[in-house]
């Protein structure tokens, strides 16, 4: 039931039906004379319940009779913080990266053209997308490198809309291979995420798709001024390779969604601000799992892929 609701079994494991069974087994077996025992039991756990509720109820009288608290000044713990859903660090993780880099190290393929097609529909929001594909095609690009961010913190607000619950930290690793201090060659991660398109809500997929962020980056003042005089967008943005659209309905045996990756390459430059939370996907195996397949390439090789539900208690609630 608790898996059903909530997806997780936190507080409703061993140790808590242990304290449950000290309480209301062993401590009321012992004032009982071992004789028609259950009846006893029964009727010592009926009066400390009855006890418990007037001594709740001579407090409340005793403090004035308060009323209920209401949702408004509902209390919290005092080391309880208050986070913003997006937050990024202060400055950038690498400076200067260069295009051709986006290209070979972090996969950005299609960088210029998806960053035009951008420029172009920001700038004229009432274009179709042919009319912004055709205006992408004469669009000169005033610079050559870009500042990279190699990871997007959520935090993630209680799915329950449980005041007294923390926020849960969710990151989104977009960070190209590297050789570390021992020289090893550490492979690249780009994260999935889930992004809204504008009509998202809180819970379902409807107004959601998956994408693949290949990388987070923020432009120079200079780049700004030229590019948008007037209105600017935010100020972090990402490139994302996108996967199909979620389907009507999940599978009926597992109740996930499944997604492919497109035939034709899907690139776009969107707001950091528009990605929801990270995402986990499945890969349909099929009969038999290539050995080839790795935590590296599985999303290259892989064409089909289930959105998991279960990562956490947070993408449970949303992604259903």
């Amino acid at each position: 039931m608790f898996i059903k609701l909530v997806g997780t079994l936190d507080n409703c494991n061993t140790e808590h039906t242990e304290r449950l069974h000290i309480d209301f087994a062993k401590d009321a077996y012992r004032v009982t004379n071992r004789k028609d025992e259950y009846l006893q039991m029964t009727l010592w756990l009926e009066r400390k319940e009855k006890i418990l509720r007037h001594d709740k109820f001579i407090r409340w009288r005793s403090a004035g009779s308060p009323p209920p608290t209401t949702k408004n000044s509902y209390w919290r713990p005092a080391d309880h913080v208050q986070h913003r859903h997006l937050q990024m660090t202060k400055f950038p993780s690498a400076y200067g990266v260069t295009l051709p880099t986006l290209t070979a190290q972090y996969g950005a393929i299609d960088f210029r053209d998806a960053f035009a097609y951008f420029v172009i529909g920001f700038k004229n929001p009432e274009f179709s997308k042919r009319q912004c594909e055709l205006a992408a095609d004469k669009f000169f690009l005033p610079f050559q490198f870009v500042s990279v961010y190699h990871n997007i913190k959520f935090w993630n607000e209680d799915p329950l809309g449980r005041e007294d619950k923390s926020d849960a930290l969710d990151v989104v690793h977009v960070k190209p291979g590297y050789v570390n201090k021992q020289g090893r060659v550490v492979g690249g991660r780009f994260d999935t995420a889930i992004v809204n398109d504008g009509t998202g809500k809180h819970s379902g997929v409807k107004g959601y798709r998956v994408g693949q962020v290949r990388v987070v980056f923020s432009l120079t003042e200079r780049a700004l001024k030229h590019l948008f005089p007037n209105e600017r967008p935010h100020h972090h943005l990402a490139y994302v390779e996108w996967f199909s659209k979620f389907p009507s309905a999940p599978e009926p045996n597992h109740a996930m969604y499944k997604i492919s990756r497109p035939t034709e390459h899907s690139a776009t430059i969107i707001p950091v601000a528009n990605i929801r939370r990270s995402v986990q996907l499945f890969p349909e195996f099929g009969p038999i799992a290539p050995r080839d397949w790795t935590s590296q390439n599985v999303l290259e090789r892989c064409r089909k892929f289930y959105v998991s539900p279960w990562s956490d208690r947070h993408s449970y609630v949303t992604i259903r």
